[in-house]
């Protein structure tokens, strides 16, 4: 029985225990003494690849992870396929910890036919908590047609739930001290980080132009990404958002804008509008809630959201709305 880790990177036979957890049907597990993952990619001319680590408060780093590395390839119209994981861990954890967080880490990675495929364990001083970052690589779903021009009057979609990853982190921080906080985490509880289904029935339709998902900042900052990105403006209705049931509520509570916090779990659609209409019965065939919530314009018109009859600018968060309150 192993007690507590010693500092530096982790040894070969702590590393073999570990690999014993992972479990990979389409490539070659991780070896020891190999620097670099050798991956099959052929009859795919190209790749998908994005980096991701977990550093919010959580018991389960591991399990969230694969979620939310995932995320970034299927909004880019991919399907991940591949990750490289890496890990630091703190002193004086044991080795059962750790084995903890990547047994979840493998069981998420397994249920999406994800590959773990290499990646560095190590036990430093830099951290106080087990941090994990992915790098994810996917291929491009043949569904997806890429390089796709957003433009001016396209429709703009919501899939899934605004809210969820910042409904999970309050009501798991505050439930105790709130009935309504508490009522926020039964609603939030059981939702998913992963935008998976919902990317996938989107693109189903072939008629995406672009997706987006938003993470820190929240669904005002995913929109001025995406509009920065294609070069518009967009109009927005505030009433066509959904959220989480009682997110609102308990972001004016907290005296914090909802449209500014974390929101991983939905997703960002532009089509253009004559074909969101089969997206959104894509979306209603899968019972995944789903709105068109406004449309592109011209660049000089600015990012505008509409609420309680008023024209307003869409606010910019240079950070989440979640730091104030933690």
């Amino acid at each position: 029985m192993i007690d507590k880790l010693p500092e530096g990177k982790l040894n070969n036979d702590l590393l073999k225990k570990l690999f014993l957890d992972i479990n990979n049907p389409n490539s070659k597990n991780p070896k020891i003494g190999e620097d670099s993952a050798e991956i099959d990619i052929t009859n795919n001319n190209e790749i998908l690849v994005s980096s991701d680590p977990i550093t919010f408060d959580t018991d389960n780093p591991g399990g969230f992870l694969i979620d939310i590395c995932s995320n970034d390839i299927f909004a880019s119209g991919g399907i991940p396929k591949w990750i490289l994981i890496t890990c630091l861990v703190p002193l004086n954890t044991s080795f059962e910890e750790l084995r903890k967080s990547l047994i979840n880490l493998s069981h998420n990675a397994t249920l999406n036919d994800i590959d773990i495929v290499g990646g560095h364990t190590e036990v430093t001083s830099a951290v106080n908590k087990i941090i994990i970052s992915g790098t994810i690589i996917g291929i491009y779903n043949k569904n997806f047609t890429k390089n796709q021009k957003i433009k001016p009057n396209q429709d703009i979609i919501l899939g899934g739930l605004a809210g969820i990853e910042g409904s999970k982190i309050i009501s798991s921080k505050l439930k105790k001290f709130n009935k309504e906080v508490k009522r926020l985490h039964e609603n939030s509880k059981d939702l998913s980080l992963s935008i998976k289904k919902i990317a996938i029935c989107a693109t189903k339709s072939g008629k995406v132009i672009k997706m987006h998902d938003p993470t820190e900042g929240g669904v005002a900052t995913a929109l001025h990404e995406i509009t920065e990105l294609g070069n518009v403006g967009c109009e927005i209705k505030f009433e066509k958002i959904e959220f989480v049931e009682n997110f609102q509520k308990i972001c004016t509570l907290l005296g914090i804008n909802p449209l500014g916090v974390i929101s991983s779990g939905c997703l960002i659609i532009i089509s253009d509008s004559e074909n969101s209409g089969k997206i959104i019965n894509e979306f209603k065939k899968n019972k995944i809630p789903s709105s068109v919530i406004g449309k592109t314009t011209k660049k000089e018109k600015g990012n505008i959201i509409i609420k309680d009859n008023s024209f307003l600018e869409l606010e910019r968060f240079d950070q989440d709305e979640i730091i104030k309150i933690f």
